[in-house]
């Protein structure tokens, strides 16, 4: 078999296994099929699905990891630390042995943790997708965009001056919501915000770290804050990502938030 025919073949199989995460939200009266894949990435395929009529809505976006999605990650502490204590003492053990088993585990934990972020952050208020549902590797949230397409990433934008402020604004008051839950997004670029009509969206959250068990979550929340930073100081719009940081802890550690 030649190389391009084993890609080829390896591609097929895990188009299939991706369209099979996909079947159970069918099932569940969720989405009637899928309209078109939006993105593949090395993380995870995201597609917009048609919705089922029940649901009030005309598309649905369904986002299905890949295997060993949380390889990367797993292997820095910055991310991992505060995860191990959801997981029995067996489990842990077998991620940190590298086991078939524990790769099952961290992947499978990957997907529940970033649905568990999306609901709680999108009750707290925070501009992150609603989640409609959870199945295997797979999740179901809100839409953003319409049928044309999905909305595009913000460092596509093109902002003058006083729209850059309204939307770095926007943003800077979500960091805010997720912080008062405990929570930094950790890996927040212009690569994993949409706008759409002008409204900033989260996404992107499985590594998102919990305040109170990752002793890195300051030095995450400053990397975050200074990759917006770069990105509004070609609009005009940048800020002290440091200084906004340590206000921020500040007020953070003394509930003032």
């Amino acid at each position: 078999m030649t190389t391009q025919h084993h890609r080829s073949d390896t591609a097929s199989r895990e188009k299939s296994v991706r369209v099979h995460e996909i079947e159970p939200f069918v099932t569940q009266g969720m989405i009637t099929g899928i309209y078109r894949q939006l993105t593949s990435g090395k993380e995870a395929t995201v597609y917009c699905c048609r919705a089922d009529p029940s649901t009030r809505a005309r598309f649905v976006a369904v986002k299905v990891y890949r295997p060993h999605v949380a390889s990367g990650y797993r292997r820095s502490g910055s991310y991992f630390e505060g995860m191990e204590r959801r997981l029995k003492t067996r489990t842990l053990r077998a991620i940190r042995a590298g086991t078939r088993f524990g790769q099952r585990a961290i992947d499978g934990l990957w997907v529940a943790v970033e649905y568990e972020h999306l609901e709680r952050l999108h009750r707290a208020g925070a501009a992150v997708p609603r989640p409609l549902g959870l199945s295997g590797h797979a999740i179901a949230m809100e839409y953003v965009g319409n049928g044309a397409g999905p909305a595009p990433q913000l460092r596509e934008a093109e902002l003058d001056r006083a729209t850059a402020q309204d939307v770095r604004d926007e943003i800077l008051e979500s960091v805010v919501v997720l912080l008062r839950n405990h929570t930094v997004h950790g890996d927040l670029s212009p690569y994993n915000i949409l706008l759409w009509k002008g409204r900033p969206t989260l996404i992107d959250l499985p590594q998102a770290v919990d305040v109170r068990f990752n002793g890195e979550a300051a030095m995450l929340l400053q990397r975050d804050l200074e990759n917006l930073s770069t990105f509004f100081a070609k609009c005009g719009s940048g800020f002290d990502a440091r200084r906004l940081t340590e206000t921020l802890w500040t007020r953070y550690q003394r509930a003032r938030l």
